[in-house]
């Protein structure tokens, strides 16, 4: 279990959301080790909920394509 969570909202470019899109952080820097977590899924709002135990700067990655970075913990969107 991660002691932090971060939300990634995942769209596609028509607006709707996907459900059951595979999700996954890898972080690197921060105050711990960094790596990747394992895999989430999206909900039926297109949103995952990825626990992980490292802070810094996240790439993230949607059905093993690279997405787009952000900071975690932390919220970000991003279109598939």
């Amino acid at each position: 279990m991660g002691k932090y969570i971060s939300i990634v909202y995942v769209q596609y470019k028509s607006g709707s959301k996907p459900k059951g899109v595979r999700v996954s952080l890898s972080i690197s820097g921060g105050l711990l080790s960094g790596g990747t977590t394992k895999t989430f899924y999206t909900d039926k709002d297109g949103r995952a909920m990825i626990e992980h135990s490292s802070t810094g700067k996240a790439t993230v990655y949607v059905n093993g394509i690279k997405k787009g970075t952000f900071r975690v913990p932390g919220e970000t969107v991003v279109f598939i």
